[in-house]
Parts: structure tokens; sequence; C-alpha cells
């Protein structure tokens, strides 16, 4: 998430399936084209949707301006804007009353510097520092519970990681700059923390991927799991220890050339700001395994303008697994970012300096009204909105 994230951050302001042999037969290897005739509006694939007003008092304000923020939601949201200045986390309910905020910033052994990323372990509220650590806080009063380091790893920055449970992680390889006789390098690790031992993964890829989305996995309800990452033409399936190709992405017959993934420079002047080709941006998330994917320049844009949301042209992908049934849309939210899921359903924080085009645009076509209602409700109109929803492809 380095030079295409921060670009677009910066620009923009960012059915159950159980495990039986038949779903095994239909995940053999094929190829699905995406071309512009597919994109349809984003009303037509929701089946669900709410947007959650953040309800800040106003004796109480907040600071929630659009970085990079993280989310995480059990019988809480927990949010933080992502803020290196004040990485503070803000606790709401559900209904997005505003309760508490923690901050431990700092540089003490029961402090963190920064946040980069939200998770829960062992019902803890976990800070990740993206090089292998947690400090483990108590959701309630936030008392420092201690630490969680994973054992084995020896990696300066992980982009992204997986637990697997029962002491197995997938991580996300940073780009070191080392590459074998054919310039790729291996985009994901395994890691055994019982046996203390990492093994790369078989999927790899060449230099252009480490400025895009350098790798992000999606955990299916049969506990196998989607990997993705940039500029891939192929999205792979990880079970049991195994990892496959699972779809090959025909992203209208205009996919990067293999030889134009070794050159950056060429890949930013000619791909992102001219449109010369599409790309996989390399997001995956699933809810309800319905997995979404962001791709680049399906439907080219008449003109890319760093502060317009709506002239990018990047679209969401979802597809139905194991079925790979699938349906594309105009992309919105944290283009570079993973985005959010729990229990089945897609959350998005939509912060106020973007809410109004949407509405301009008729984004949520008719959904819209619920959007203005929730405006409506915000104490201060600057406040962001956390948007929940699901999908249909069929």
């Amino acid at each position: 998430m380095k030079y295409f994230y921060h670009f677009l951050a910066f620009s923009l302001f960012g059915m159950l399936f159980s495990c039986n042999s038949s779903n095994e037969e239909n995940m053999e290897f094929r190829e699905i084209k995406i071309t512009e005739a597919d994109i349809i509006s984003f009303d037509e694939v929701v089946d669900e949707i709410e947007f959650i007003p953040f309800l800040i008092p106003e004796d109480s304000p907040l600071k929630l301006s659009a970085n990079e923020p993280h989310l995480e939601i059990d019988d809480k949201i927990y949010f933080s804007v992502g803020d290196f200045r004040d990485a503070s986390i803000h606790v709401f309910a559900l209904n997005g009353k505003y309760e508490q905020t923690f901050k431990k910033q700092g540089d003490g052994p029961e402090e963190y510097p920064y946040i980069n990323g939200i998770d829960l372990i062992d019902d803890k509220l976990a800070i990740w520092d993206q090089r292998g650590t947690f400090k483990l806080y108590n959701k309630t009063n936030f008392d420092f519970e201690g630490v969680k380091k994973l054992a084995g790893v020896d990696i300066n920055f992980i982009p992204f990681y997986q637990s697997l449970g029962d002491g197995k992680w997938i991580l996300v390889d940073d780009y070191s700059g080392e590459v074998d006789e054919n310039s790729y390098y291996p985009v994901f690790q395994l890691l055994n923390e019982k046996t203390e031992e990492i093994k790369p993964l078989s999927p790899k890829t060449r230099e252009v991927t480490a400025n895009l989305i350098e790798g992000q996995i999606a955990e299916m309800s049969d506990k196998s799991y989607i990997l993705n990452f940039g500029a891939s033409d192929t999205v792979y399936h990880f079970k049991n220890d195994s990892i496959k190709p699972w779809i090959k992405l025909n992203l209208a017959d205009n996919n990067l050339p293999e030889d134009s993934k070794l050159d950056p420079e060429y890949f930013f002047e000619n791909i992102l700001l001219n449109q010369a080709n599409n790309i996989n941006v390399g997001t995956a998330i699933a809810a309800n395994d319905i997995v979404r994917i962001a791709v680049f320049g399906i439907k080219k844009s008449p003109e890319i303008i760093q502060d317009d949301l709506d002239s990018f042209p990047i679209q969401h992908l979802y597809i139905q697994y194991p079925s790979m049934e699938f349906k594309v849309t105009k992309a919105f939210g944290a283009f570079g970012g993973k985005g959010y899921e729990k229990d089945g359903y897609f959350y998005e924080v939509l912060f106020a300096e973007n809410i109004l085009a949407y509405l301009e645009s008729n984004y949520f076509g008719k959904y819209a009204a619920q959007l203005e209602a929730a405006i409506e409700n915000l104490v201060d109109e600057e406040d962001p909105i956390l948007l929940k929803y699901n999908v249909r492809v069929k």
C-alpha cells in the first residue's frame, strides 16, 4: 500500500458454503472476463444496506478526518482515523452512539507509538505494529494485558497478515529488492509458530506490486482463503496448507503486459495516468462468501482529476465463492485499503468530504434517501457515517 495507496488517499482525501466434494469440483481454475458492459449500478447488487451515523456529542467533539482509518467490530465499534499524530481509538455502540476514547500513545512498554491496525485476539483489543507484534488491551477499560509477538518472524515490514488458527499465519512479504533470476519475488509467507518455521508460498510477482497493494487475504466460511495482490492476473485459493490458482482475471483483454511490471515509472505514467492498461489493484475482502476485489481501468475515465472522487476508473468486482459468478460496480470508499467485514456484511467509513460527491453523482441510487436521513441525524455534518451492506450476485 505504498505509492498507489497514498496517491489515491491524498488525491481523493482512499452464501455460506460448507466444504464438500462438489464444491471442490467447482474450484477448477478458470478465466472470467470483465468488460465495461458488465458494470452496473451499486444499488443493483445491494441486498441489505444501513447507514450508521457516528453520533458524537457536541460537548465531546472528535477530529475524525479522512486519513487511513482502522476499524474493528464485535459488540462495539472500535475506530481510529490512523493519524500518527493522534493514535486514539474511539469506541461506539453498534448504533453509532459515541461511548469513550482510548489512547496510550507513546514509547513506553505499555504504549504504542502509532496504530497500523486494530484486531481482536483472545477477546482483547490488539494494536498491530506491522513488524510481527501486537500490544493487547482490555476492551472495556483499555488496561494493558501484554504483548503477542509472532514466533519465528524476521521480516522488517509486514503489510498484511491472516491468522489461520493453531499458531499458523499467512504473512505478506514486503519487497526487499531481492528477486530471482527472472526478476520475481514471493508475495506470501506461511508461518508455523509452533516450529518457528516460515516458508514462501508459490505465488510470485514483480517490482510494480510493491507500489500497489502488496497482498491481501480474505477468509471464506469453509476456513479456506482467497489471496490477491496488485498487478496479478491470477487470484489464488489457499486450503490445508496448499495454494493453487482460483481465477484468471481477463480485464477487457487489456491486462498489463508482464514485462511492464518491471518498470514502475512506466506503470505510473502510462497505466495510472494515461489508462493504457487495466490492472488488478490487489485488494481482497469477503463477506458471506462474496469476495470483493478492486480493479482499475475497465471503464476509462475521460480525465483523471486528482481531487475528484468520480474521475478515477476503479471498479469493485464481487465474486461468489465457489461458483465464480460475479457482478461489477463503480468502486467507492478506501480504494487502496482492505475495507472491513463482520458477520457477512461489508463496512466502509464515509467521510464528510466525500459524502456530498456520492449524493451529487447519485452513487447509492434508490438508497440515497437513507444516506440523507443519516446525515440529518448527525450532530455535526462533518462527522463520518459508517456504511454496512451485503450484496447478491445471483
